[in-house]
């Protein structure tokens, strides 16, 4: 037997068909709701306030420390800076670049800076995580970070270095790369012989090169 349609209220408060459930109070359907409207409003004019705090700050923190870095500083800051969207960074992300090439220059932070934090309630917390995200952007080798503390070798440290990472020879984590490298600095005949097996390939790739030239000049006058 079929079931006989009548009109119902549904959970939402409307008059429906039973059978389809097809809005028979059309009236009611209609007419808008606007009880929220105004914590809309109100949570739209607070996340714009927010993103204008954020902008703001961020001018305050450039401003701040291009004022105190050198050129070069500037320099390798803007270098840094250039590998990221600028738009997604806040201050904090300032503040670590500044804080990862002056500790990269040996030097540490000043009173006259940790004052300003403190003025601009910035936390050492915040700086500290983004520079764990930068060092990950920037993949710095803590290799290089030893070789730059070996003083007078530190030049032929870097020359074995390099010439272990164009062979292949070196792998692992930073610490094993370390003992690879230690092992050629303390070894002076194996550290020669790598050195002047890198002249040789150096000299035949440069023959290679040159054959090559030789051989499309040659194809040219024909």
């Amino acid at each position: 037997m079929q079931e006989e349609c009548i009109v119902i209220k549904n959970s939402e408060g409307y008059l429906v068909n039973s059978c389809t459930g097809e809005i028979v109070d059309f009236d009611n359907y209609d007419s808008t709701d606007y009880s929220n409207l105004e914590y809309y409003e109100r949570t739209s004019l607070q996340k714009k306030r927010e993103e204008k705090e954020i902008r703001d700050m961020k001018k305050i923190v450039l401003n701040y420390l291009l004022s105190v870095m050198s050129d070069e500083e500037k320099e390798k800051f803007y270098k840094i800076l250039n590998k990221f969207d600028e738009k997604k960074l806040d201050a904090a992300y300032y503040l670590a670049i500044y804080e990862y090439i002056i500790t990269k220059e040996g030097k540490v932070v000043d009173r006259k800076y940790l004052k300003f934090l403190k003025a601009k309630g910035l936390g050492r917390y915040a700086i500290r995580q983004k520079k764990k995200l930068l060092r990950r952007v920037i993949k710095e080798d803590p290799v290089l970070d030893y070789i730059k503390s070996l003083g007078e070798k530190k030049e032929e440290a870097l020359k074995i270095y390099e010439i272990l990472k164009k062979k292949g020879l070196l792998y692992g984590r930073a610490e094993r790369r370390k003992e690879i490298l230690m092992k050629y600095l303390k070894d002076k005949n194996k550290m020669r012989q790598l050195i002047e097996e890198d002249k040789l390939n150096d000299i035949r790739n440069s023959l290679l090169i040159l054959s090559i030239r030789d051989f499309e000049n040659v194809f040219r006058f024909i």
